[in-house]
């Protein structure tokens, strides 16, 4: 399956949700990974795939980020991409209808590898993440704030364009 097939799946699975979406404790894998879990796609890819469609930047071609403004850029243009209308937030600010709130870290102090992270915030205001590629979704409480250490980006408000 081509790129442009992928992210035309993501699209569409991420339009059957209702945002924002509700937590719900899944021992096992229910998306690749904690980009597709915060973002609301239910599309699966293998990790495995030659182009993995849930690295930062693959679905706008702008990977890898190797910086920190390198990375926000790319996930302001995957959004874009799949036709997610994207807002700087903080902490603080509420939520309107059929929106939700990521967080997003980022690290880029190895050579040739670029780690980031994303969790979201759930209908009940609490935060969940799903911890890497396939493995298991976590309620986090409050705050994303303890969930990764890498470096923290931002808060990011989304909504599906309709």
């Amino acid at each position: 399956m081509n790129k442009s097939e992928k992210i035309a799946l993501i699209r569409e699975s991420i339009h059957q949700n209702n945002y924002p979406l509700e937590y719900e404790y899944i021992s096992y894998c229910s998306s690749s990974n904690c980009y597709s879990y915060a973002i609301g796609s239910s599309y699966v890819e293998s990790r495995y795939e030659d182009e993995y469609i849930y690295n930062l930047g693959c679905m706008s071609n702008h990977y890898p980020a190797k910086t920190m403004k390198e990375a926000e850029e790319a996930f302001l243009a995957d959004m874009k991409v799949l036709g997610i209308l994207v807002r700087k937030s903080n902490f603080e600010e509420p939520v309107l209808d059929q929106e939700w709130k990521v967080a997003f870290f980022y690290e880029d102090c190895f050579i040739d590898s670029y780690d980031f992270h994303f969790a979201r915030q759930n209908a009940d205001m609490s935060w969940s993440h799903q911890e890497g590629i396939w493995r298991p979704v976590r309620f986090l409480g409050d705050t994303p704030e303890y969930c990764t250490d890498l470096d923290f980006v931002g808060y990011y408000i989304l909504k599906v364009k309709k």
